[in-house]
């Protein structure tokens, strides 16, 4: 297969005027100029447009995709929580709910043109089935929460996340402690361990609210009456008596193969420590503004060598799982250029999830992720108008495969 647009966007080579994209089972076989053009008889010119890699969610958990609006965000995080938890017992409770959701996720993904994600579960046995059959390429990360009358139990959940996963070459386990106040130090060491031993991807929740740091400093807050309110709080939960950046530092769990989700609220020690550890960071824009936190600190953290890449977080707390409308609000809000946003969206996601030999920008021998964007008109000079207007994908390539874009989600 041989496609042809009037800019051809690598990530991490220079931009092609003109250019070719050419794959063959599923991988990329070599990009140029047109003028340079392979022999290939099944072609496709795309005109004024851009090809670029498949957007890289970092942080996703598509199994609660059919809870979008349910439950609004609000700047009292704990207060949203708790009824987005009771929500999730009533009406994600059971395997086929709860795969229909995902099934819905993985649809929304592709039509918004990420092809990559990092997505968090609950249930891996349930899940993981549903994201080997899709087209999308990733981690699943098993969710593991262990506090309080749950403490004893991060055994077999942390057996159920790294499973082999079987039926694709696409998708690897991952471990997820939840968060620092919903697992403890015990279990969350054991999480560090075995994602060293086996050489697994692991991502956690971290400085996603003010109240978190409360809790694992003092022990108390809304974090603690959440925990009380949720029926799993007993006095022996047991807490470090430092930050949440602290809390992933001393358990062992801040590694190149972590993933730090949110980090909304870091010092500069905290970004330090994410730099020298070669930790990245996945910020989710939109969901970080649904909540009112204070600006995040990102760009500090870029400037200082941490590894940022972007993710949608939930339907529960974003209107969309669309990448680049969340490049979009970086580019209206802070005027971050272009080629920056694109490095955020694509290969900064594969570098966190671990795949970037894999996917996350255009190159020979990596999958062929592709998604083509037509652009505003022949007037526009350049690729990066796509981050300056309403852009759904033209098209959609996973593994070389054309993904059907649902007229539902586009």
């Amino acid at each position: 297969m041989l496609l042809f647009a009037k800019f051809v966007v690598p990530v991490d080579a220079p931009v092609i005027e003109n250019g070719f994209v050419q794959f063959e089972h599923g991988r990329i076989m070599s990009l140029g100029s047109a003028a340079n053009r392979p022999v290939d008889n099944d072609s496709i010119d795309y005109g004024q447009a851009m090809i670029c890699p498949g957007f890289v969610n970092a942080h996703t958990h598509l199994e609660l995709t059919s809870l979008k609006g349910k439950v609004s965000p609000t700047e009292d995080f704990a207060a949203w929580l708790l009824p987005l938890v009771k929500l999730i017992r009533a009406q994600l409770s059971t395997k086929e709910q709860l795969q229909a959701s995902a099934r819905l996720g993985v649809a929304q993904s592709l039509a918004a043109g990420v092809t990559c994600v990092g997505d968090i579960t609950r249930e891996p046995s349930w899940i993981r089935p549903i994201l080997a059959k899709s087209n999308l390429c990733g981690v699943s990360f098993g969710e593991i929460i262990a506090t309080g009358n749950l403490r004893d139990t991060w055994h077999d959940k942390l057996a159920a996340s790294i499973a082999p996963i079987s039926g694709t070459l696409r998708l690897q386990a991952g471990i997820s402690p939840h968060a620092p106040y919903t697992v403890e130090p015990k279990a969350l060491r054991a999480c560090a361990d075995k994602s060293t031993a086996l050489d697994l991807p692991l991502c956690m929740h971290v400085a996603e609210t003010l109240a978190e740091a409360q809790f694992t400093q003092h022990k108390r807050g809304p974090l603690q009456q959440y925990l009380v309110d949720l029926g799993v709080w007993d006095d022996d939960v047991e807490t470090l008596s430092c930050s949440p950046i602290d809390v992933a530092a001393t358990t062992g769990l801040l590694t190149e193969r972590t993933v730090v989700a949110h980090a909304n609220y870091v010092s500069d020690a905290d970004i330090k420590k994410l730099a020298t550890s070669q930790s990245s960071v996945a910020y989710c824009p939109r969901t970080h503004e649904a909540f009112g936190h204070a600006p995040h600190r990102y760009r500090d953290m870029i400037s200082a060598g941490v590894n940022v890449a972007i993710g949608t977080d939930s339907l529960a707390s974003n209107p969309s799982l669309s990448v680049l409308e969340e490049l979009q609000l970086l580019r209206q809000r802070d005027g971050i250029d272009p080629q920056t946003l694109m490095e955020l969206g694509t290969i900064n996601g594969a570098k966190a999830l671990d795949l970037a030999t894999q996917v996350g920008s255009l190159a020979r021998g990596k999958f062929a992720d592709l998604a083509v964007y037509s652009l505003a008109s022949a007037a526009v000079s350049g690729w990066e108008s796509i981050f300056d207007q309403q852009a759904l994908p033209r098209a959609v390539f996973a593994a070389g495969k054309a993904i059907m874009i649902s007229k539902q989600f586009s």
